[in-house]
């Protein structure tokens, strides 16, 4: 039982706490007073954090708070801070106009109106937030709100700031005589006031496309570089009277002047987009057509859908000759116009005729009379004698097609065959009839000029019999059902494929297997993703096209569980069962990653016959240990300067040969030299490649899942290509 006295004391304690802890927080104001005056910001902040702390209304506290943060340039604890002062004191103007510019430093714009409203209610004529006002209604584009802010900060006090905001504001309304006049006295009363001088030339930048006399024209332009070149003398580091300046050349078609002026803008650090932007404008006028697509191809990247900078791009790639860009340019153009109501009719119309006369002159460029090139692949042939299995009512047939230019049609025995008509060199595919008497088999091109060839192909027709299929991992059965876990993603089969022929191709679901070519039997293997699956097929065909399909079911067990007992409550049994879960290691990032067995493949082709020699490649196995830093590798396979053939063999059969032989778990390739980019395909250049020729290229795409398809034990593959190719942007990383 607490007594009397007791309850005396605990009060007398009490008030003997309050008035120490007030004098607590002066005392820490004080302090921080002192620190703040030898210098020390950071432990003068830490006193009147704590004056705040102890007393959390002393507003002077919070006033030196905030002059310590923006003296930092921690401008959001600033911000903050003038809030809760304008908040504390509510009736007192000069905090909420604190607080308005504080936020429209931030780039808040909202709060920063906010906090303008709250001071204007207490004090209509209060100065500084009027002047912020201004700043942040033209900032949000109100010109209404900026127009009466900037009348009504004049009207309060005539100063060089309120002249200028209202000349920027009149600019802006288009009101560019009262501008002109405006400027003008902030220079008169402040010769020293920057930004007057570049938004007066701005104005006269303005005038310039008002008046239609060369006289008046020239003197606009005259006196908006005199007063760009006068803020320069002033501040030699200021972009925005380059920038302002480098637009008064351009219209005076003194581009190498304008260059110049813009270039050290962004030599100066300003790389925004409107930069580049006005720099190629310039490059365009000046006829350096290359250099201003290198600028608007910096901004495209960020703004792939820009109707006005892809048809400036479009107009500097035909002044280069290069019509296909500009034919691609055009077509992207229309369709970012596309759903797009700010482009009217005419203007659509005018894209088009560009359009069609650009398609047009690329027609006649190319023009020439040269038949198309055929090369038939599949069915299986010697010579100029097709092989199909006897049994084969439709014939498969594929192959590609060499041209200086895009196709028109290509045909197989009269049917159209399938193909990208957009693209130079292409494959087709096409399965058409073949009757049993049928004796040949005619493959047939159209190019755009109608320049024709043809490939005619006897048929001889071979065995029908078709390859054998057996899975051997996992064991199927005898009834061809695969047992697996219910949570299980994936599986590596293996098995075997033969034929008393060549076996062309096996594939599981479409997806090509690892399997050795060119042979009548041969081990197979892959990891099949079966989420979602209760069955697979695999299927084999040999040369002359006969095939065998084999499905095999997917029967899923139940997860195994496990019983957890509950607590002991006193009452009757409970059995919780749960999945049992395989913890999960994540490596520290930083640190080295367990990746078991690992090899590194290293293709270096350097010695090319018909692509030029490729010098300085020293530090290719710098880069290459530098981006496998983190693997612990325990062999490197150097392979130089490989042929096609080579390549192909190497991929398929020896490097599979020798990770299931070592039980290799992480193979990283990587390739260096030339690399080109075709029909948004990427290839590698072997040695013996030919420049016109991608079929003499090796394409890597497919590479990564081959070599998951080599053996179970193979868990991470990466494949990085450092290829030198004709594109500026030619690099490509897999994984």
């Amino acid at each position: 039982m607490i007594t009397l006295r007791a309850t005396l004391s605990l009060a007398g304690l009490v008030l003997l706490l309050l008035p120490a802890t007030a004098q607590g927080g002066k005392a820490f104001y004080k302090e921080g007073e002192k620190l703040l005056q030898e210098q020390q910001l950071d432990q003068a902040l830490e006193k009147f954090s704590l004056a705040i702390q102890v007393d959390p209304k002393m507003l002077k506290a919070y006033q030196a708070r905030a002059d310590i943060y923006n003296l930092q340039g921690r401008r959001a604890e600033c911000a903050a801070d003038r809030a809760m002062m304008a908040q504390l004191a509510p009736e007192d103007a000069g905090f909420a106009a604190e607080a308005a510019k504080a936020y429209q430093e931030l780039g808040d714009n909202a709060k920063a109106l906010q906090y303008c409203d709250q001071a204007l209610r207490v004090d209509p004529k209060q100065l500084s937030a009027l002047q912020t006002k201004v700043r942040v209604a033209l900032a949000m584009g109100d010109l209404d709100k900026a127009s009466a802010a900037a009348d009504a900060a004049l009207a309060t006090k005539a100063t060089t700031d309120t002249y200028y905001l209202h000349g920027i504001t009149r600019h802006a309304i288009r009101d560019l005589k009262t501008a002109e006049f405006d400027l003008d006295k902030v220079i008169e009363w402040n010769y020293q006031y920057e930004p007057a001088y570049v938004a007066l030339a701005e104005v006269q930048l303005d005038l310039y496309k008002q008046y239609s006399g060369p006289t008046m024209q020239i003197r606009t332009l005259e006196k908006a570089i005199e007063k760009c070149t006068r803020a320069l003398e002033l501040n030699p580091a200021s972009t925005d009277a380059l920038f302002t300046r480098s637009k008064a050349y351009a219209l005076q078609k003194e581009y190498t002047k304008a260059i110049d002026d813009v270039s050290k803008c962004v030599a100066l650090g300003r790389t925004d987009d409107a930069v580049y932007v006005q720099r190629a404008r310039y490059y365009h006028g000046f006829g350096q057509h290359q250099n201003a697509i290198n600028d608007l191809n910096k901004v495209l990247l960020q703004q792939p859908r820009n109707v006005e900078l892809l048809l400036l791009r479009a107009e500097c790639r035909e002044a280069n000759v290069d019509l296909e860009g500009a034919l691609d340019d055009l077509d992207a153009a229309r369709k970012a116009m596309e759903g797009d109501d700010t482009y009217d009719a005419d203007f659509r119309r005018n894209v088009q005729a560009q359009r069609d006369r650009v398609d047009k002159q690329l027609f006649e460029l190319n023009r020439e009379s040269d038949p198309p090139v055929i090369t038939v692949v599949e069915p299986y042939r010697r010579g100029d004698v097709v092989q199909v299995s006897s049994v084969l009512g439709m014939v498969k047939v594929t192959g590609h097609v060499r041209d200086r230019n895009k196709l028109k049609r290509i045909t197989v025995n009269g049917v159209d065959a399938d193909f990208a008509k957009d693209e130079r060199d292409p494959e087709f595919f096409v399965a058409v009839p073949l009757a049993a008497n049928a004796t040949e088999i005619v493959v047939a091109a159209t190019d755009r000029y109608d320049n024709e060839a043809s490939v005619s192909l006897k048929v001889e027709r071979t065995e029908g019999v078709p390859p054998v299929v057996a899975l051997t991992a996992p064991n199927p059965g005898a009834d061809r059902i695969i047992t697996v876990s219910a949570g299980r993603e994936d599986i590596f089969i293996e098995g075997t494929a033969s034929d008393a022929s060549t076996i062309r191709s096996i594939a599981v679901d479409g997806i090509m297997a690892s399997f050795v070519p060119d042979t009548n039997r041969t081990d197979f293997s892959m990891k099949l993703v079966i989420a979602g699956k209760d069955r697979f097929t695999v299927r084999a065909e040999d040369q002359h096209g006969n095939g065998t399909d084999v499905t095999y079911q997917l029967q899923r067990r139940t997860e195994p569980v496990v019983a957890a007992k509950p607590p002991d409550t006193g009452g009757g049994t409970t059995v919780v069962t749960r999945p049992v879960e395989k913890p999960v290691e994540k490596p520290a990032t930083g640190a080295s990653v367990s990746s078991g067995v690992t090899w590194v493949i290293f293709i270096e082709n350097s010695d090319y016959r018909n692509f030029p020699a490729l010098q300085g490649q020293g530090s290719d196995a710098a880069k290459m240990q530098k981006a496998f830093g983190k693997y612990n590798v325990q062999k490197t396979i150097t392979k130089k300067n490989l042929t096609k053939q080579q390549l192909d063999r190497f991929f398929s059969t020896e490097l599979r040969d020798l990770v299931r032989t070592n039980k290799v778990n992480t193979v990283l390739v990587w390739y260096a030299g030339h690399g080109r980019t075709v029909g948004g395909k990427s290839y590698w250049i072997p040695v013996d490649g030919k420049k016109d020729d991608i079929y003499s290229f090796y394409n890597y795409g497919p590479l990564k899942n081959l070599i998951q398809n080599y053996s179970e034990s193979v868990s991470n593959t990466l494949v990085v290509s450092d290829a030198a190719g004709s594109e500026a942007s030619f690099y490509d990383l897999t994984r």
